[in-house]
């Protein structure tokens, strides 16, 4: 009887790292975006109210729910693992300036955007630029963390000791 416990046990853990980690099959895994960097990310997009920031694979939604409330803009999350999208979209219900989405971002329409914040892995800069450049308005600003575009000049870099290094782009990128 032991074992059959044992093996629910096990079989419901191995299920729940898939969830957690289901973007990481895109080369999108769940690296959160620390909280000591949000202000950063704010002050690099110059937030103001009414502008429309979309965190492109946004995990628990954390930012967004932090970004709407101290600087009154409207957020939108676009998040592939099952259980962050599900645990973030309950969180939602009590943000009225925030919006949780699911699946995978390049699947959906990023026109209202003022401001989209990307963590992802710099080989999928390409495809992403596509997207970018065919989908958001003129002069709409892309925050890269990490890695720079390498075909792209940023009009802004946030960079501190020992801390992840934040671009800013504007369209095109």
């Amino acid at each position: 009887m032991f074992q059959i416990y044992l093996i629910y046990l096990l079989f419901l853990i191995l299920l729940f790292l898939i969830l957690i980690f289901f973007g990481a099959f895109w080369k999108a895994p769940w690296i959160p975006t620390k909280k000591e960097d949000y202000d950063r990310i704010a002050k690099l997009a110059n937030l103001g109210s009414k502008m429309f920031f979309y965190d492109l694979g946004s995990g628990t939604g954390d930012m967004l729910f932090y970004l709407s409330k101290k600087y009154n803009i409207n957020c939108v999350g676009i998040e592939i693992s099952p259980l962050l999208y599900f645990y973030s979209k309950i969180r939602s219900l009590f943000y009225e300036k925030v919006d949780i989405h699911y699946g995978n971002f390049f699947l959906h329409n990023l026109s209202r955007a003022d401001v989209v914040y990307v963590f992802l892995h710099y080989k999928l800069y390409d495809k992403l630029k596509k997207k970018i450049n065919s989908e958001l308005k003129n002069n709409s600003e892309i925050i890269l963390a990490c890695w720079p575009s390498e075909k792209s000049k940023p009009i802004s870099i946030s960079k501190e000791e020992h801390r992840v290094t934040y671009y800013l782009y504007k369209k095109p990128l």
